[in-house]
């Protein structure tokens, strides 16, 4: 390592901090008009955060990182996660959830900011106005839905505006109505959740991108449902499989494209002990539950009333039958979560190699039912720390197979200062 470059490090980071500042002024000086309506105003701070750490990372070069370095690896966040998590949670019940969009990007940011490609963290520029502006046209279409569902459903009742059996009958035509429609929506907001996630996160002064287009998605996401019910389920990886794969070919980074290199197959032996071991289970635990309150359960099920079920010893036989099912159904379900995000990763490949995940069952089995512990008892205060401690397990095993593009000297971030602000500010 010369002298040279240990000198001019922090000098080109001076050089950098400076023009940041100037930056800052203008956008000070100019007003409303200066800034993108793409970034508000906190989005933007976080940006100019952002651009101050990245320019100063590429101020040191590649050749400081020792060579021992893993190209994709953890770095413990210096802030307490504990007490944000804290101050997030108390401050979303002062301001009845309101906080809970700020307080969520900002726990987010914290986190992606533990993750280091070679020596080069992750940053994530949203902001909680995007999220929760997004909640709230969330939340008036789905009020606009459910009032064009509770009008059918009355219309469909009867002259008389009653709900009854036949009147839940005669409606099965306006669901389907609404539910069509809504499966395709579902695709289309899927689609576009990835690629605001995409967009919002950067390495150096490039960010990611999703370049497809959501309606073409949406159609691909719709027909492909009606398959699942068709084949009993077995449609299910390999179609979760093959819109992974689209949003994945369809994901790009400083003009290089991603491409899926992974196949459903690896997914289907997961699947048969879901679905095998599943079933077994719901069936089992059928019949326990008809030795132990069978006759209680058929009289609720005939008279459509829970009045058999009230009595206290029958409560507690048919508690402890579910408590003792749901442990093994808990496991199976995390094993299916296990083979999907193993799937997921190591479907990833770009110029010259690829990502392997494979990540050991119980340790996996410790750090998820941790986790779900921690935000059962929590009451979901923790739940930040679980998604942390699940993205640091993730991380420590997931490994590079060839070459990785952000590793190599030559593709770090050559977009000069000024282009990389207006693309925040101005794209």
């Amino acid at each position: 390592m010369s002298a040279s470059v240990v000198l001019d490090a922090p000098r080109a980071r001076g050089s950098v901090l400076k023009a940041l500042r100037d930056l800052s002024a203008r956008l000070d000086n100019d007003g409303p008009n200066a800034a993108s309506s793409e970034l508000t105003k906190d989005s933007g701070q976080a940006a100019l955060s952002h651009l101050a750490t990245s320019a100063a990372d590429q101020a040191a070069p590649a050749s400081l990182m020792p060579a021992s370095a893993s190209p994709i690896r953890w770095v413990e966040p210096t802030d307490n996660l504990w007490l944000l998590a804290l101050k997030n949670y108390g401050l979303a019940l002062a301001t009845f959830g309101i906080y809970h969009f700020w307080g969520r990007v900002e726990m987010n940011r914290r986190i992606l900011n533990a993750v280091h490609i070679a020596g080069r963290r992750l940053d994530f520029t949203g902001s909680g106005r995007e999220a929760f502006i997004s909640f709230a046209l969330g939340s008036v279409i789905a009020a606009a839905i459910v009032g064009v569902f509770v009008y059918l459903f009355v219309w469909g009742g009867g002259a008389d505006g009653g709900v009854t059996l036949q009147g839940i009958r005669e409606f099965r035509w306006q669901r389907l109505s609404i539910s069509l429609p809504m499966l395709f929506l579902f695709g289309s907001i899927a689609y576009r959740k990835r690629h605001h996630i995409l967009r919002r996160t950067w390495i150096g002064n490039e960010r990611f991108a999703l370049t497809g287009h959501a309606w073409s998605y949406a159609w691909q996401h719709f027909w492909t449902a009606f398959l699942v019910p068709l084949t009993l389920g077995w449609a299910a990886p390999w179609r979760s499989g093959t819109l992974e794969a689209r949003k994945i070919a369809e994901m790009e980074h400083r003009g290089m494209r991603f491409h899926a290199v992974g196949h459903v197959r690896s997914l289907y032996k997961t699947f048969a002990l879901v679905w095998f071991g599943g079933g077994l289970l719901y069936v089992g635990t059928l019949v326990v539950l008809a030795q132990y309150i069978g006759p209680e359960l058929i009289a609720a099920i005939n008279g459509l009333t829970l009045a058999p079920l009230k009595s206290w010893h029958i409560a507690l036989a048919g508690g402890k039958v579910i408590a003792v099912a749901t442990l093994p159904l808990l496991v199976v379900a995390l094993l299916w979560r296990k083979a999907w995000l193993e799937y997921q990763l190591s479907t990833v490949g770009f110029d010259g190699g690829r990502l392997q995940l494979t990540m050991p069952t119980l340790p996996y089995l410790k750090v998820m039912l941790g986790g779900l512990a921690l935000t059962v008892f929590s009451l979901g205060c923790f739940r930040p720390i679980a998604r942390a401690r699940m993205l640091r397990f993730i991380v420590s095993h997931l490994r590079v197979e060839g070459r990785l593009p952000f590793a190599e000297p030559e593709a770090a971030s050559a977009v000069p200062l000024p282009e990389a602000s207006a693309q925040r500010f101005g794209s």
